[in-house]
């Protein structure tokens, strides 16, 4: 006891520099210090704590081509002359595959151009989709073959009533096949009517019809198929701003005419234009020319066209819902109440035809042209169209063909100006 007081009265006499060595030589004066040690301050506390984990990136969004262009070629059968006027002959089908490949085009799903629409992923700087209408049972047995040779992907629009009806038509079965085999398929209505008016047989009102139409077929594809239905073509081509709100109110994603043009990420959704590539027509091969060359009209953003009644606005040959005798008429028309136009941008389409090489004359404004091959008795739609300033602008008209002169029992429908942009969004299937 005496012997601690002694250390403690020579610790307090130490000079301050020798303290802390003194005191690490002394056991109970290390405890006493460590019981003496201060606090280590709040803001050196803080910065010892080890930092939060990273909260992990969510997916990276692709980088979307916001210039790139889509055009879709538009096929019906492939059957030589045996199809009739709407078919092509296999042998050019697959040239026109090979050529598609030689020009180092992607050719892209229906999925990919919808999702690339959506934003959801980027397609190459020019893509053709593949479209095949209407179930014709060449469409597999000849198409299909064909398309998996170049590595094609495609999409059939199905009209369901042809389905199963022997003949030259596909089946259920073969149909499924097209799904397995990972084609996709589309709807192109029940009956294949056009869609601005209900025939004249059919009951019910005009918009009960057209919603069974566009509903029912998509149902039917959906449910026996198992598929999701999300695109739809019109036939003939033929729409209006009805037909526009009941493919909305259906659920399509997107809607096709054949009225090809380049086509945008942000060209109307429910008038996607295709170029129907049939053979054997006037200008056929320039068709298909124009579209994988790129060098066609871009489709317009927002509303799809604008669009006027040439029976009320201008002189045409023939006249708007007359009836004609001669097989090669001359059909013409003088476009000055079209304002100011790019000369290298008019165009003249015929219904069973398609782009015709027409003349347009920029001093007269008078644009023509001479039919080849004999007309067969039937209604013919003639559209114009051309740019004036930077918007499309379009014409149309209708007259009819029989040598006996007489008009058919249900004359053509007037021509319908071009429906505005949908204000709702689109559902999706």
């Amino acid at each position: 006891m005496i012997r601690k007081l002694a250390l403690l009265l020579l610790l307090a006499t130490l000079p301050l520099s020798g303290c802390g060595k003194m005191r690490e030589k002394l056991p109970f004066a290390k405890k006493k210090a460590a019981a003496q040690a201060t606090p280590m301050p709040a803001a050196v506390a803080a910065a010892a704590t080890p930092p939060p984990a990273a909260v992990p990136a969510g997916p990276v969004q692709p980088a979307i081509d916001t210039t790139a262009q889509v055009v879709v070629l538009c096929y019906h059968r492939l059957e030589g002359k045996a199809g009739g006027a709407l078919s092509i002959e296999p042998a050019l089908f697959e040239k026109h595959m090979e050529t598609i490949k030689e020009a180092g085009l992607a050719v892209i799903s229906m999925q990919d151009f919808l999702a690339w629409r959506r934003g959801e992923k980027n397609i190459p700087p020019k893509c053709v989709l593949i479209t095949i209408d209407d179930g014709y049972v060449s469409g597999l047995d000849v198409g299909v073959p064909i398309l998996k040779k170049y590595g094609f992907p495609a999409t059939f629009f199905i009209y369901t009533n042809y389905l199963n009806n022997g003949g030259k038509s596909m089946t259920w079965a073969q149909l499924a096949k097209l799904r397995d085999d990972g084609f996709e398929i589309g709807c192109h209505t029940v009956s294949h009517q056009d869609l601005r008016r209900k025939p004249s047989k059919v009951a019910g009102d005009y918009d009960s019809w057209l919603k069974d139409e566009l509903e029912r077929s998509k149902k039917i594809l959906e449910e026996n198929l198992g598929i999701r239905c999300a695109t739809f073509a019109y036939p003939f081509g033929l729409h209006n701003e009805a037909v526009h709100e009941a493919c909305q109110a259906a659920g399509y994603e997107a809607a096709f005419t054949t009225y090809g043009a380049r086509l945008g990420i942000t060209t109307n959704a429910l008038s996607l234009g295709r170029y129907d590539v049939t053979a054997k027509m006037p200008g056929t091969q320039q068709v298909f020319d124009v579209a994988i060359n790129f060098s066609g009209m871009a489709a317009p953003s927002g509303p799809a066209v604008m669009a006027q009644e040439a029976s009320a606005s201008m002189i045409t040959a023939p006249m708007h819902n007359t009836t004609i005798t001669d097989p090669l008429p001359e059909i013409k028309a003088n476009l000055s109440t079209m304002g100011a136009l790019e000369t290298g941008s008019v165009e003249m389409r015929v219904s069973g035809l398609g782009l015709v090489p027409a003349k347009f004359d920029p001093a007269s404004k008078m644009i023509q042209y001479k039919v080849d091959k004999p007309l067969r008795v039937g209604t013919y739609t003639v559209i114009v169209s051309a740019k004036s300033g930077a918007q499309r602008v379009e014409t149309r008209w209708a007259f009819n063909y029989n040598p006996t002169g007489e008009a058919p029992a249900e004359t053509a429908p007037p021509a319908t100006p071009a429906p505005k942009s949908p204000k709702k969004p689109l559902k999706k299937a």
